[in-house]
């Protein structure tokens, strides 16, 4: 059965479509002249797991070379058209400005470009929903964030009728005890911003337990609630969905094996999953490669898979979402 899949969780910088990836690292000299497309693509693409420290520095590699409005621009426009021919209709994109603020180029105009490609994607694709979160970074008080973060927040009010759609608590979970940013959920509560929270991905359930009391309905991650069956039954009792991502977590070692993934225990106890690649692009995945993962290894049926976009499509932050909702309740219901 056909139906519209919903992606919420995916960072731009980490899904860089490979071409772009090979055309901007040539541009900046970075490719011996010898070396192929393909194996410098290859050299890059993670296929040993590691901490999720080591990851964000894999990660850094991908944002340094996304340092102008016109690559952010491009990354944009490029990369929705990508996820449309894979078949998402609804998508939500994340970027940090302030990983992207240099000598030439300031957040706001960082933000101002992934709209631009935002804009013309979504001229050219007209069943297509889709919107811009922006990532609140934690990367320890002591590299002075804080201020960039507070920033963060006022941009997201500035442009939410122009596709930004919230706001994400990104970075090392494991950096800065989230409880630090409490002042920062509470500031865009007060300025009518949508937030999500990364917390249990490296972090325990007690983080979980932490966002939930912010009030966000989504929490990116959140996998080690499954520690503690009373944080487990807020996520249901509060109607909190969690951007879910196997792949990602394993590579990050915020679990021992696929196998070992609670997705499954989860879903089984009433917790509303979305099915994300999160970083696609570092891991050498895309989103049908998640549904062949997790319908192989947790036996994930095509009603709960279209059941699971439907929580999605409810709970995206994107005004337009009525559209995907509609069509995927008819899924559900004609789905056997």
């Amino acid at each position: 059965m056909t139906y519209p899949k919903v992606e919420l969780h995916c960072h731009m910088d980490g899904a860089i479509p490979y071409r772009l990836f090979v055309k901007y690292c040539r541009e900046d000299g970075m490719v011996p002249q010898d070396m192929s497309d393909e194996d410098w693509i290859r050299k890059h693409v993670m296929t040993e797991t590691m901490t999720l420290s080591e990851c964000m520095g894999e990660f850094a590699i991908l944002t340094g070379i996304l340092q102008s409005e016109e690559r952010l621009e491009e990354l944009t426009y490029e990369l929705l058209k990508d996820m449309y021919a894979y078949g998402t209709r609804l998508a939500e994109l994340r970027f940090s400005p302030q990983s992207h603020q240099n000598d030439h180029m300031t957040m706001d105009q960082a933000v101002q470009a992934v709209l631009r490609g935002r804009k013309k994607a979504m001229a050219e694709l007209p069943d297509m929903v889709s919107g811009i979160l922006l990532c609140m970074m934690n990367l320890g008080l002591n590299l002075g964030t804080m201020e960039n973060n507070k920033y963060t927040v006022e941009l997201a009010a500035k442009y939410k009728n122009d596709g930004v759609v919230g706001i994400d608590l990104a970075g090392d979970e494991t950096a800065t005890p989230i409880e630090s940013y409490a002042p920062l959920f509470q500031y865009a509560k007060d300025l009518g911003v949508n937030y999500t929270i990364h917390a249990g991905e490296a972090g325990p359930a007690s983080n979980v337990a932490f966002a939930i009391s912010q009030g966000g309905k989504r929490i990116g991650h959140g996998i080690h609630s499954i520690e503690d069956e009373k944080v487990v039954q807020r996520l249901v009792d509060n109607n909190v969905l969690l951007e879910v991502s196997v792949t990602s977590n394993y590579f990050s070692r915020c679990v021992d094996s696929i196998d070992s993934h609670p997705i499954r225990k989860l879903w089984d106890k009433g917790v509303m999953i979305n099915i994300n690649t999160d970083d696609p692009g570092l891991m050498g995945i895309d989103l049908q490669h998640e549904y062949d993962l997790i319908q192989k290894h947790f036996g994930f049926t095509e009603k709960e898979f279209i059941l699971s976009n439907l929580y999605s499509a409810r709970n995206s932050f994107c005004p337009d979402r009525g559209k995907i909702i509609e069509s995927l309740t008819k899924a559900f219901r004609e789905c056997q």
